[in-house]
């Protein structure tokens, strides 16, 4: 039986979930959760679509530049 692609956990209050590495890298698995993170606040909050944009490309920035961190301290 083939390996599923991924798996979903419940541990105390986190979700965990587990993507196999040949699915999607990590720049993949960042904009997933980029955008997750997006929807989440957007779901809570009252912001225009045009400040809804604003924040996700800030999201998206700072997720590069920890990738970038991330990727130089290897």
């Amino acid at each position: 039986m083939a390996e599923p692609a991924y798996r979903i956990d419940i541990e105390d209050r986190d979700i965990v979930v587990r993507v196999r590495r040949d699915i999607l890298d990590r720049e993949e698995v960042s904009r997933f959760l980029d955008y997750l993170e997006l929807e989440s606040i957007r779901r809570r909050s009252r912001l225009s679509e045009a400040d809804a944009e604003i924040l996700a490309q800030e999201i998206d920035r700072a997720a590069w530049d920890q990738s970038r961190i991330h990727a130089r301290d290897r």
